[in-house]
């Protein structure tokens, strides 16, 4: 993203369908620890494989790692059961950094990773002629997206909608679904003394985020990883006279970098397996 948000981004789902469906990249309040649910015997559910030396240079921090059943569809006239389990992380550094910078208006940056791996029971083989492979793929899109949005608005962000669809080439070489998805995340209007007496209040109040969604078919199972990141810099100039005779400058510049946080994600994206 180049700092340019759009707002008339489509929504992928017009509701949020729920039959024997859970959200399955870590519900935002009160996930399960891995192995605490959905554990099937006919699988060996694990997480993706992500780069380590990648995750330490980015200054990512593993939260939690969430074992739970995805949904349960028929397919074919096949019932078929998906687990999720799920590394979820987050950028520790750029989050206190991020704070520092607002004088703590900005607590809980959306600086997050996850990388997920959703096996099936039966496994996919198993569908007649590969009848419902795509509608599977379908359904864990269509999962991901969501929790994926609420993982945002659980990090404050406001108005996420999806703003572009298209394709990313993994590292392995398969092609995954690509989507993005742009929010604001609002902060209180930040004060700065100026005086003993007198505080200028800043008129900057939101910072845009943007998230990143990949899902792809990884031999048996189906692979997402994603995550969110601030979009843009906010560099403001502000002018304040404190009497006829008296004015200050204040400029603020958060120093933020857009192009390279979407970069890192996006890397380690393509990098699981």
């Amino acid at each position: 993203m180049n700092g340019n948000r759009s707002t008339n981004g489509r929504r992928f789902m017009d509701g949020r369908r729920s039959t024997n469906r859970r959200r399955f990249l870590g519900s935002v309040v009160g996930v399960g620890a891995l192995g605490a649910a959905g554990c099937l015997a006919s699988a060996s559910p694990s997480p993706p494989i992500v780069p380590e030396d990648a995750l330490d240079d980015g200054g990512w921090e593993l939260d939690e790692t969430v074992q739970e059943e995805a949904f349960s569809e028929t397919y074919a006239g096949q019932e078929l059961t998906a687990t999720a389990t799920t590394e979820l992380y987050t950028n520790v550094a750029l989050r206190e950094e991020l704070a520092e910078k607002t004088l703590g208006e900005v607590a809980d940056a959306p600086a997050v990773f996850f990388a997920s791996r959703v096996t099936f029971d039966p496994d996919l083989t198993n569908l007649p002629g590969g009848v419902g492979r795509d509608q599977v793929v379908d359904e864990v899109e269509a999962n991901a997206r969501s929790t994926l949005e609420d993982r945002m608005a659980a990090n404050g962000v406001e108005g996420t909608d999806t703003v572009a669809e298209g394709e990313l080439t993994v590292d392995t070489g398969e092609t995954a679904r690509r989507t993005d998805l742009a929010g604001t995340l609002p902060f209180a209007p930040i004060a700065v003394p100026v005086t003993d007496d007198r505080t200028v209040e800043l008129d900057t109040d939101a910072v845009p985020v943007a998230g990143r969604l990949g899902v792809w078919h990884a031999g048996e199972s189906v692979l997402v990883g994603g995550g969110a990141f601030p979009s843009e810099n906010v560099a403001e100039h502000f002018e304040e006279e404190l009497s006829s005779a008296i004015s200050v400058s204040i400029d603020v510049d958060l120093g933020l970098e857009p192009d390279a946080y979407e970069t890192a994600l996006l890397d380690l994206v393509r990098a699981l397996e």
